[in-house]
């Protein structure tokens, strides 16, 4: 098995939980990072303290969010290592460092720039942002992509993983089965907005504060977006239609 061990970001928050980890992978001569993080002095040392002098091969970035991105170039420069992310890494791209060769998963939905990346002699995904240790995902108009999401579930739940190692909360070792729960909340979300858009139509603001009920300013602008983004899958699916900034039913 290898070797994995995480550094945690000092910046949690209620959509960062602990903080964002930071992935070491150890790959005999060398370490492949994943996710540097935000770029801030004091996790850049920790980083340091934590590899002691080793090698770094590569850096790897899930994706482009402020959490987990700008932290890399800086750090990769310091250890006179490459950054590698989308669209230079493709769906299926062989990434080779040390005795490891990882395949990076195009897996848009979260974001349209995400990557998870598989080590596949152990079954073990790095679902970034896809797949969280604990709570769910947030998908988000105008960047989420529902129906992108749930594509990318189906297509990591195609090879089978056994454990995860999730971009904030701890490792997930029934791989599986998190991935069965995730898409049947994003399913259960949907159905959920699609009912109360049968019961009468509503502004996106309207349908938020039905569906989710009473939240803070900051949680309710999370709902609204992430509401908006089904919404987009449903209308794109003919199940909901559009009339201004009303939705209504398509069917009843």
């Amino acid at each position: 098995m290898t070797e994995v061990s995480k550094v945690v970001a000092p910046n949690p928050g209620p959509y960062t939980g602990p903080g964002t980890n930071t992935w070491l992978v150890d790959a005999g001569p060398v370490v492949v990072v994943i996710d540097p993080g935000p770029d801030d002095d004091s996790h850049l040392a920790a980083l340091d303290r934590r590899l002691a002098g080793k090698q770094v091969g590569v850096v790897l970035v899930t994706h482009g969010h402020p959490d987990h991105l700008p932290l890399a170039q800086r750090f990769a420069e310091s250890h006179q290592a490459s950054v590698q992310r989308y669209p230079q890494l493709q769906d299926g791209d062989a990434i080779r460092a040390g005795t490891l060769s990882i395949t990076a998963l195009y897996t848009p939905g979260h974001s349209h720039d995400h990557l998870c990346f598989l080590l596949p002699p152990d079954g073990a995904v790095f679902s970034g942002d896809l797949i969280l240790g604990r709570g769910s995902s947030m998908v988000t108009y105008p960047e989420g992509d529902v129906a992108a999401y749930l594509r990318s579930l189906d297509r990591l739940a195609a090879l089978q993983p056994r454990m995860l190692f999730p971009g904030h909360w701890d490792p997930v070792m029934d791989a599986m089965a998190k991935i069965e729960e995730y898409r049947a909340h994003r399913l259960e979300r949907e159905a959920q907005v699609l009912a109360e858009v049968r019961r009468g139509g509503g502004t996106a603001a309207e349908l938020t504060r039905r569906v989710y009920g009473r939240l803070d300013d900051e949680l309710m602008l999370a709902a609204e977006m992430t509401l908006r983004a089904h919404l987009r899958k449903l209308v794109d699916d003919g199940e909901v239609r559009e009339n201004g900034d009303v939705f209504e039913a398509s069917v009843q």
